[in-house]
This record gives C-alpha cells, sequence and structure tokens, in this order.
C-alpha cells in the first residue's frame, strides 16, 4: 500500500503486493506509516496439506537413521520408505564402492507396515537369483543384485607381490613451492586422459611416484594425447629424478613435440601409409631435434642450464584410417614400448641395449633431451592385428612390467579381456609394486576387434 493513502477499514485486508513488503527501518516515511502484513492479519491455514498419491517417479536416497547398508542407496518409489525397489531398475550401483549385495548380508531395510504390500514391489524371492536369467518380476529388497560379469569394483589400491610397498598407497603431503618454482607445485598428482580415434581405443595416466608423494615433490612424467587431423599423437616423458627441473622438460618437450608434429601431420601420414621407414625416421629426427631445441631455449628464458631439463621422450603416431594399420614409433632414452596379445606379452623396442634376443628385457639408457636429440629411435610397426593391446610407458611402468611376472599377469588379464573406463584404467595404473616407486605414466591403444 501506498503510505500516503489512508489505511483500510477495521477488518478489511489489503490486497497483496510489492508495496506490502517489509519496512526498511530506515526509511522515515514507511516507518511513520501504517503497514499491513500480510502474514500478521491472514488467519493460519488449519486444512491439513494433502498427502500426494504415489507416481512413477524416483527420489533420492532413503537412509534409515542409525544404519547405512548399501541396499539405502537405490532410488525408491515415491512415498515407499526404504523396503520398495521400483521395478524394473536393472543394474544398480553402490556409492559404497561395490555391487548391491543381498539383503541377507547386511542389516535389511524397514519393511512396510502389516499387511501392507508396497506398490510395484513383487513378493519376497524364495530362491537365488542367477546371473542373465529372466526374471518374472521386478526385483524386491530380498533379491540379490546382480551385476554383469564385466564389473569389477576398484575399492581400495592394490599392490602384487608377497611383500606389500612400504609408502603409503595414497597421496600425503602436498608440495610446496621450492626455490621459486611455482610450476611444480601447480601439476596436478595424476592426470587420466582417453579417447577413441579411428580404429584404436586410448587410456593414458600419468601418476606422481609413492617416493616423490612421500617427499612432498612434484610429479616430473608426462603424457599427451593430441590429434592433428588424420593422426594421433601420444607421448610419455620422463624427467630425470637427479635434475631439479625436469618436470619442466618433461611437461615441455611433449608439448613441444606436439607443436612440430602439427603442422606435418599430412607429410607424417603419407609415410605412415607408404611405409616409407627411411624417410619416415628421417622427418621424425629431424622434428625431434627442433623440438629439442627450443626446448632448451626456454630453460635459458627461465634461467636454468638447458641440463637440468633433462628429460626422456617416447611416442606413438597412430592413423584414423583402418585401411593403415602401420603405427610410428620414436624414441630418446629409456622406458618401454609392448604389445599385448592372446599369446601374452611382446616387447616392441626398438633400442637393443639392454635386451637380449627374446625381447625379454626393457633398455634402460638415459639419454635424455635437450641434448641427446640425434640419439632419436624410430621404427615402423607393420604388424598391427585387431585386438592388439600397444602400451607405451615411461620406465617407472615398464621396468615391474619386465622384472614382475605378476604384475604382467594383472594388467595382462584385465587390458587383455576389455577396454577399462578411465577411472578404472587410473585405478589399474596405479597397482603397486614394492621396491617400484617411481612417477608412472602409461598410454594404451586398443586395435578394434576383427
Amino acid at each position: 500500500m501506498n503510505p500516503h493513502e489512508s489505511p483500510p477499514p477495521a477488518g478489511q485486508v489489503p490486497e497483496p503486493g510489492p508495496e506490502h513488503a517489509p519496512t526498511r527501518k530506515d526509511d522515515p516515511i514507511e516507518v511513520a506509516a501504517s503497514v499491513y502484513e500480510d502474514w500478521v492479519l491472514k488467519p493460519p491455514d488449519t486444512t491439513p496439506a494433502p498427502v500426494p498419491e504415489p507416481a512413477d517417479a524416483v527420489v533420492g536416497p532413503v537412509v534409515t537413521p542409525g544404519r547405512v547398508t548399501p541396499e539405502d542407496f537405490l532410488p525408491r518409489p515415491i512415498g515407499q520408505g526404504p523396503a520398495a525397489v521400483r521395478g524394473p531398475w536393472r543394474d544398480p550401483v553402490s556409492p559404497l564402492g561395490g555391487p548391491v549385495e543381498p539383503a541377507g548380508a547386511a542389516a535389511p531395510p524397514a519393511a512396510p507396515p502389516a499387511g501392507a504390500t508396497a506398490p510395484g514391489a513383487a513378493a519376497p524371492s524364495t530362491g537365488t537369483t542367477v546371473p542373465g536369467a529372466p526374471t518374472g518380476s521386478a526385483p524386491t529388497a530380498t533379491d540379490p543384485v546382480v551385476r554383469p560379469p564385466s564389473f569389477r569394483p576398484p575399492g581400495p589400491l592394490t599392490h602384487v607381490g608377497r611383500k606389500a610397498p612400504a609408502y603409503p598407497a595414497e597421496p600425503t603431503d602436498i608440495p610446496t613451492v621450492r626455490g621459486g618454482d611455482l610450476y611444480g607445485v601447480l601439476l596436478p598428482d595424476t592426470v587420466v586422459d582417453g579417447g577413441r580415434f579411428g580404429p584404436v581405443t586410448v587410456r593414458a595416466a600419468s601418476v606422481r611416484g609413492d617416493s616423490h608423494r612421500y617427499a612432498a615433490e612434484c610429479r616430473q612424467d608426462a603424457a599427451l594425447v593430441v590429434r592433428a587431423g588424420g593422426l594421433l599423437l601420444v607421448a610419455v616423458a620422463d624427467g630425470v629424478g637427479s635434475q631439479p627441473h625436469s618436470h619442466h622438460g618433461s611437461n615441455g618437450i611433449v608439448r613441444l613435440l606436439a607443436k612440430q608434429v602439427l603442422p606435418r601431420a599430412e607429410t607424417l601420414l603419407d609415410l605412415l601409409r607408404t611405409g616409407a621407414a627411411a624417410d619416415f625416421a628421417d622427418l621424425t629426427g629431424r622434428l625431434v631435434a627442433a623440438a629439442a631445441e627450443e626446448l632448451a631455449r626456454e630453460a635459458e628464458r627461465f634461467g636454468h642450464p638447458p641440463k637440468t631439463w633433462s628429460t626422456t621422450l617416447r611416442a606413438l603416431l597412430v592413423p584414423a584410417d583402418p585401411e593403415v594399420p602401420t603405427r610410428g614409433f620414436v624414441a630418446v632414452g629409456d622406458g618401454g614400448l609392448l604389445r599385448l596379445r592372446e599369446d601374452g606379452w611382446e616387447n616392441l623396442d626398438a633400442d637393443g641395449d639392454g635386451g637380449d634376443a627374446a625381447g625379454t628385457l626393457i633398455s634402460t639408457r638415459t639419454d635424455c633431451l635437450p641434448e641427446a636429440y640425434e640419439r632419436a629411435r624410430t621404427a615402423l610397426i607393420t604388424d598391427t592385428r585387431p585386438g592388439d593391446v600397444l602400451v607405451l610407458c615411461t620406465d617407472g611402468l615398464a621396468l615391474p612390467l619386465v622384472k614382475e611376472p605378476e604384475l604382467r599377469e594383472f594388467l595382462g588379464g584385465r587390458w587383455g579381456r576389455e577396454v577399462p573406463g578411465l577411472a578404472e584404467f587410473l585405478w589399474q595404473a596405479q597397482v603397486r609394486v614394492r621396491s617400484y616407486d617411481d612417477d608412472r605414466s602409461v598410454v594404451c591403444l586398443w586395435e578394434a576387434p576383427a
């Protein structure tokens, strides 16, 4: 009401409107005027609120006070309480870290009132649900919820081998700025990436090692997945731990290699299509040299000697055309390039130093960029088959893969069966082995099955 109008007759409620908003105490005109508040003059509404009918909708979790079971996190029909599960509800996922167990495995949820049957709920089951078997009714709280065979809940980070690693399984202290190096503390502990490109599915991860986590040091590894037209570039790099700024070098070299590859993607693609190994080696060698030269200039701009940015490099070039099965490989320094097939693991590292004729060892040479660019090694992988898995990695994963049969069995049993999701791949790539506590970077390429 306008404060300059006369008040309404006694007992008359003014029409609601903006003028009946609460007054501001610092406004002398509104304070002096009579104010009729709607919520004061209106009599209270004693009519009980209507009870909504059960609807075909799903609300959030229903949790019984004092007791939390996996079943409590399943969606419930409105108004039915924790005992009724809306049907059909296929493959529910429990946020507690695994499949929902049968009701007998945990405290059962509250049942509906005696003599009442929850709408949409079937009679209690007296048998055991068999995976994949058809059912004639919706699942109930007494039925076990069956996960598909491919589901494997990650759970806590695990290890292989008789003894657990001495370091904690998860990150502890967070890196601090050392010597004015802000870049190091901005690097995340873990990076994961992936996608599909032509005939391949890609998963990539770079994880800070246990020793660096314990010492509150930054991750010195790097991984890269980048598309250049009809060509995919994946790369990993391992900063040399004895150098104080090697994390600059590892992240810088994968970025600068991509910078060199992008404008020459079509040329590289033609070389892979024709299988011109000599021309491929010449061109990729020049690209690595150009990237190394620019990396040295960046180090000098930071006021650092180029040697303090020492890093290894490994990269694969993959055409999007499924009719071109050739994969290009280039590397400087140690690391691994392995292939997983039905008959097991195979070493494809082109460097013979440190390996035997059977290809059971991975090179541990430490040629490093930006200095050793002239020792870049290249190869064309021409015998790719449908279903192959190429594993490109730094020595943080390559060394335990070669030396620890249990790790080969663990990863081979998973990566050789199906393509994991990003989170599952990250969990698998972090599986620990005692005495191997360096950073890990790995890129896996799953070739499309036949």
